[in-house]
């Protein structure tokens, strides 16, 4: 498994710009998070992103909003006939909320975006996808002229930027059409939920299984159809995260915050930290102090 953490190095940039990549060879994701918001614009492929224990099916046209240390996975069926081009940015929110500090609206706007949970921000642009396309061309065009991070241009790329959001990024799930039944949940989303509420705990493939009337084959390679991720790395993932989490929060020691997540033996939680994370868990712990110093 990749590191889960990623951290964004801004450079005394305000925003990091990753503009047009286009992937035509195998593209796996994996899950991970980010210590700063990432925006995803897709202008071609197919695939799935696992956001706040959903999936959705990756396309033209789709926006993605993935807040500070909110998990996620990104996998795309990649062929030099099918392949895979978006385009992301990478910022702190603080920085784009000092941005937007004279413009109230689009700033309370800006912070449901990076704050509110209740919500995936994943969102189908429909009419809306080529003015953003048009957004983002205009914003490369200023930063390949040596102008992104003049001030002017960044904040009217993000004025820009949440004008052209649905109405409904702001007030719920735009993906949710109140004219339509909602589509079932998918079975890997039932297996994330599951394993959201019993990940503490010493848990098997049998359980899982047995809770969702399943067999063990079946519901693994549905998972894995669905997400394009195994059950065992995201139960690693989530473990992993909420152990962070701890390691930054509380004083317990490294043998509670193993027993806390689901694991009897500290050494092997520690060696599993240190393999996903590329540290052990007192250094991560003392890396996030010292960032918060």
């Amino acid at each position: 498994m990749n590191k889960l953490f990623e951290p964004v190095y801004f450079d005394h940039s305000t925003m990091f710009w990753d503009y047009r990549i286009r992937i035509e060879k195998h593209f796996k994701g994996y899950y991970h998070w980010h210590q700063c918001c990432e925006c995803m614009l897709v202008h071609e492929g197919r695939g799935t992103v696992v956001l706040n224990r959903q999936t959705y099916r990756l396309r033209k046209g789709m926006l993605f909003f993935f807040q500070p240390y909110q998990l996620h996975q990104v996998y795309v069926e990649v062929s030099p006939e099918e392949p895979y081009e978006r385009s992301i940015f990478y910022v702190d929110p603080l920085a784009v909320e000092e941005l937007l500090r004279a413009f109230p609206t689009r700033r309370a706007r800006f912070e449901a975006l990076c704050r509110d949970r209740s919500h995936p921000h994943a969102y189908d642009l429909k009419q809306e996808g080529e003015r953003m396309e048009w957004v983002f061309d205009t914003y490369h065009h200023a930063h390949s002229t040596g102008k992104g991070e003049d001030v002017e241009e960044l904040t009217l790329f993000f004025l820009q930027f949440l004008q052209h959001l649905p109405d409904a990024a702001f007030a719920g799930n735009s993906l949710a059409n109140p004219s339509k039944p909602l589509r079932g949940t998918r079975y890997s989303e039932r297996v994330m939920s599951w394993i959201e509420a019993h990940y503490h705990e010493k848990i098997s493939m049998d359980q899982l299984a047995e809770a969702l009337h399943l067999s063990n084959n079946y519901i693994s390679r549905i998972f894995r159809e669905e997400t394009g991720g195994s059950i065992s790395d995201y139960i690693t993932a989530r473990r992993i995260k909420q152990a962070c989490r701890l390691l930054e929060t509380t004083d317990l020691s490294v043998g509670m915050i193993a027993d806390a997540i689901g694991y009897d033996n500290p050494s092997y939680f520690i060696h599993l930290f240190r393999k996903v994370m590329g540290v052990t868990p007192l250094k991560y712990r003392s890396a996030r102090n010292h960032m918060r110093d």
